[in-house]
């Protein structure tokens, strides 16, 4: 629920609870399967509002595509240029920014739902300052809000992630091992967000994960402590490792991607990144990449996911990334069924199959 009450999708991985997300799971894979024809009228004459305060290619066109294949219209609001920046209280600048609550207040009542992406630099690299900006939406607006990434969580690609590997693996994922690893990027400007979704989520799918990272990587330590509380619900496990190898090794689902370091950003923002410090760190440890032969160390047939966009040759090599065991692109397809099953659930819950 938003702030006000209403349906919303903000930090779902977070509070969302297994028997739920499941269900969604399920649903979401029912509504991939029926014929277009029978999904171009579950949002006929719904709007959405699409901010993107970060560059966007998957989410944007994926988010677009999907809801005009469901007979929705989206409406684009590009919040540096085409609109008056939306702003919180103590943020403002005459002419240029309008309060956050204004705004929600206002789209609420022209369409539908509301669909934020916000992470980094918009935020001043406060952790949590992002989603702190979303809920203001929530708190005022009378539609759903949608999170399409902040720097907490990133909901739909977690969704759209346990799909594919549903689709994968052939079903149920329980006791299925899942590896999520840091990798080496050549810059630092990463949240966190994926890697935490993603492991709430295959906390909540019963699954066997190893979550492998250097020294100064760590995650949220609220979102640790809820994914033990997923995993104990659903008889998942959860094992933490520093060494690469060793978190590679027997993994059926290798997820590697890069993320910044939490206690380098900011406590506020009148403070600022320690980026020598952040620099320092990631190339002390270019060797977490990878290649064929890290992917040797996991198990016969091992897959490999990544969220894209992909630092080739940094956190992955070519041979991996298109390689056969490659589940990137099919991730890629099921941000669109799993945004799908989000805006129904939201707009039109009755259309769920």
């Amino acid at each position: 629920m938003t702030d006000t009450g209403t349906p919303g999708w903000i930090d779902v991985d977070l509070t969302m609870p297994g028997t739920e997300y499941r269900a969604l799971l399920e649903a979401a894979l029912r509504l991939k399967s029926l014929p277009q024809q029978d999904k171009r009228v579950l949002l006929d004459g719904r709007a959405v509002y699409f901010m993107f305060f970060n560059q966007s290619l998957r989410t944007r066109s994926s988010f677009h595509t999907g809801l005009e294949k469901l007979g929705g219209h989206a409406v684009h609001l590009d919040p540096a240029n085409g609109i008056y920046t939306p702003a919180l209280p103590g943020q403002e600048i005459p002419y240029a920014t309008e309060r956050v609550s204004d705004v929600a207040r206002v789209l609420s009542q022209y369409g539908d739902a509301i669909a934020i992406r916000m992470y980094g630099e918009p935020a001043g690299w406060v952790y949590g300052g992002a989603n702190r900006f979303i809920h203001e939406f929530a708190k005022h607006a009378d539609i759903p809000v949608i999170n399409m990434e902040c720097d907490r969580f990133h909901p739909c690609q977690a969704l759209a992630d346990a799909m594919t590997m549903h689709e994968h693996t052939g079903g149920d994922l329980r006791g299925r091992k899942l590896t999520i690893s840091w990798a080496y990027s050549g810059s630092w400007h990463k949240p966190v967000a994926v890697p935490q979704s993603a492991l709430l989520s295959a906390a909540k799918l019963g699954m066997e994960i190893t979550l492998a990272h250097p020294p100064g990587f760590e995650l949220d330590p609220e979102v640790m402590a809820a994914a033990q509380g997923f995993a104990t619900e659903s008889d998942a496990t959860i094992r933490l490792t520093h060494d690469f190898e060793d978190g590679l090794t027997g993994s059926e689902l290798v997820y590697a991607k890069s993320w910044c370091s939490l206690d380098m950003l900011p406590a506020d923002r009148s403070g600022t990144v320690d980026e020598a410090g952040m620099t320092a760190l990631f190339d002390k440890h270019r060797d977490w990449r990878v290649d064929e032969r890290a992917m040797s160390l996991a198990a016969p047939g091992a897959a490999y996911l990544h969220c894209l966009p992909a630092d080739r040759d940094q956190e992955v090599t070519d041979a991996v990334i298109d390689g056969p065991g490659s589940l990137v692109f099919r991730q890629a397809a099921n941000r669109l069924h799993a945004q799908n099953a989000v805006m129904t659930r939201l707009m039109n819950p009755a259309g769920m199959p």
